[in-house]
């Protein structure tokens, strides 16, 4: 997730533990969902984008000022040396040069020194500030690769049906051009001593320490202040919670839209409600920092479907690792932008990227998805593709080919659990 959407990320999180204390029945909360609006995490304009790129090059412009004249500690220490090569000695290392008696040998019948102790000062760049400078540098590498994984996915194409030219869209070039000369800048300060020294050193972010270098040196407090501007997530963990409870928000708003009625005969909680919808009975539960199980019962039988929607704070989900796959017959992927089938993680459902609220409806709707079929024919093919190989158990058709799965609720009526797109 790119940093401005975090910080519309935690915008949205205050006014939705406002909006909760301000309701603080489940039944108000629900209610009163229709009046209540968050602004998008991708409402953010280009014209905004194009601001903050031109912030991250001038904060690079004084990083590479920093690292021309960085703040550096002299350290000393005692060494023990040759005297010729020795040079000035202060008044403590020629005392204690005096009393280490094998140090001196007799000389033209005078004793000197051999060997004396010389205090040795070097200049560290290790100090907080510059591994603080440091890990600013990392902070703004991965997000100027995020942007440029983002606009690069912008790029239009040819499709089947168009043309063989495509429409050029300006901002996307725009954008392009200011993120390269931002990946030169950022590879020339990455390439320094500075960084390569300071990278080394584990440094969190956590209870940054104002110090008085960050604060009254110029060049250091445009990168302080930058980073108290724009950084809002340092514990990464709050940052999937905070994102599930907004995804949360936005299936609970889908279901309002599907017209969901709370349970009151349920015991109700923010993060286990109960609703009919129709014939359906949904229980909807937020299941710790990272996914939505919806289960689902049909005329009041005790067979239950579950769904699983994993939600990732990542732009890409390439694997499964860590997503709880018990339990559910569904289970999908969604991230800011799109949502895919876990059981086909090359491909997202959209083509192209669509608005957060578009993944959570579609979720929502999927679920719900009945459809005339004729059910002599289709209780021995497939009606997504049209094989023969059907498994049928507790009246749930399962496609041995596609995967996907229905059951008949009426006479040629099926409710598809399950629609594997081909």
């Amino acid at each position: 997730m790119k940093i401005i959407e975090e910080s519309i990320l935690k915008q949205n999180i205050r006014q939705l533990n406002n909006y909760k204390k301000a309701n603080k029945e489940v039944s108000e909360f629900y209610n009163n969902l229709d009046s209540f609006e968050l602004a998008s995490l991708q409402s953010v304009s280009f014209e905004q984008d194009n601001a903050f790129f031109d912030e991250i090059s001038f904060i690079l412009n004084v990083i590479a000022s920093i690292i021309s004249h960085p703040h550096l500690s002299n350290v000393g220490e005692d060494v023990v040396m040759r005297s010729e090569l020795a040079g000035h000695l202060t008044v403590e290392s020629i005392q204690r040069t005096m009393r280490e008696s094998s140090f001196w040998k007799e000389k033209d019948l005078d004793m000197k020194p051999e060997y004396v102790h010389h205090f040795k000062y070097t200049d560290e760049l290790k100090i907080y500030e510059n591994i603080f400078i440091g890990v600013i540098i990392k902070v703004l590498d991965h997000e100027v690769s995020e942007y440029i994984d983002f606009y690069n996915q912008l790029i239009p194409s040819i499709d089947g049906d168009n043309s063989d030219s495509l429409l050029e869209d300006d901002n996307i070039e725009i954008a392009l051009k200011k993120l390269s000369v931002l990946r030169r800048k950022l590879r020339f300060v990455k390439n320094t001593h500075f960084f390569k020294e300071v990278s080394k050193v584990k440094f969190s972010l956590k209870n940054l320490q104002p110090t008085n270098i960050l604060v009254k040196d110029r060049l250091y407090n445009h990168c302080y202040r930058f980073y108290k501007k724009y950084i809002k997530y340092i514990d990464q963990k709050l940052l999937e919670t905070d994102f599930s409870t907004y995804y949360y928000y936005l299936i609970l708003k889908a279901c309002k839209k599907k017209e969901f009625i709370l349970d009151i005969e349920k015991n109700q909680k923010f993060i286990n409600l109960h609703f009919i919808n129709g014939r359906f009975r949904v229980n909807l539960i937020k299941e710790g920092n990272s996914s939505i199980l919806m289960k689902i019962a049909i005329d009041g039988k005790k067979h239950i479907v579950n769904h699983r929607l994993v939600i990732s704070k990542d732009r890409e989900v390439l694997d499964l690792a860590g997503v709880n796959q018990e339990g559910a017959l569904t289970i999908e992927l969604a991230t800011l932008w799109n949502i895919k089938d876990s059981l086909d993680l090359n491909r997202y459902v959209f083509k192209n990227k669509v608005f957060e609220d578009v993944v959570a409806e579609y979720w929502i709707n999927s679920k719900f998805d009945i459809r005339q079929i004729k059910q002599d024919m289709f209780e021995k093919y497939c009606p997504v593709c049209k094989c023969d190989n059907l498994d049928e158990i507790e009246e749930i058709y399962t496609c041995a080919e596609c995967g996907t799965k229905y059951k008949f609720i009426d006479n040629n009526t099926a409710w598809f659990l399950k629609i594997r797109r081909l």
